[in-house]
């Protein structure tokens, strides 16, 4: 459907991500914040990208950067596959499917996560300005074990519930 949420949680984007990406509310664990940033690479919200990334590490990426890659991306599906919580430390590992040249591919990574004080840049795009932490993307790994690809018969990645061949994999 149209107004389900990119990040496959099967509610709608109004009440799933679309809160986070305009600051009504900030993300309460590393896995609702994982999915919100897929789902901004799927609205081409940058600057929430760009805003959720740690302080830190926020020098080594930029809105151009991330908008001109994204440009050249059609995302197909999230799956999560596990995640992680201790205190203000989290992980998250996915794979998100995408289209790249007309091409199927995917991205598996462990995304590593903290909750920290709140920044300038993040707090320019939340409501109530008076939130004293949040989550933020820290930096990745990336698994070298193989990701299957689907097969023509398996349920679509985008969570449509076709089969692949019949949706994403035309």
């Amino acid at each position: 459907m149209d107004n389900d949420c990119p990040c496959l949680s099967g509610i709608s984007y109004q009440t799933c991500c679309a809160p986070l990406h305009l600051g009504t509310i900030k993300a309460t664990s590393p896995k609702q914040l994982m999915c919100s940033r897929y789902s901004a690479f799927v609205k081409n919200d940058v600057e929430y990208i760009f805003a959720t990334h740690s302080p830190e590490t926020r020098h080594e990426i930029s809105i151009e950067s991330i908008h001109q890659w994204n440009q050249k991306c059609q995302w197909l599906g999230l799956e999560i596959r596990t995640t992680n919580l201790e205190k203000d430390y989290g992980y998250v590992e996915f794979v998100a499917w995408y289209k790249q040249d007309n091409q199927l591919t995917f991205h598996h990574e462990i995304s590593r996560f903290e909750q920290k004080n709140i920044d300038s840049v993040l707090s320019a795009r939340l409501n109530s300005p008076h939130q004293d932490r949040a989550w933020y993307f820290l930096d990745a790994s990336y698994p070298e074990n193989v990701v299957k690809l689907p097969q023509r018969n398996d349920c679509c990645i985008c969570g449509s519930q076709k089969k692949f061949k019949k949706c994403c994999g035309q």
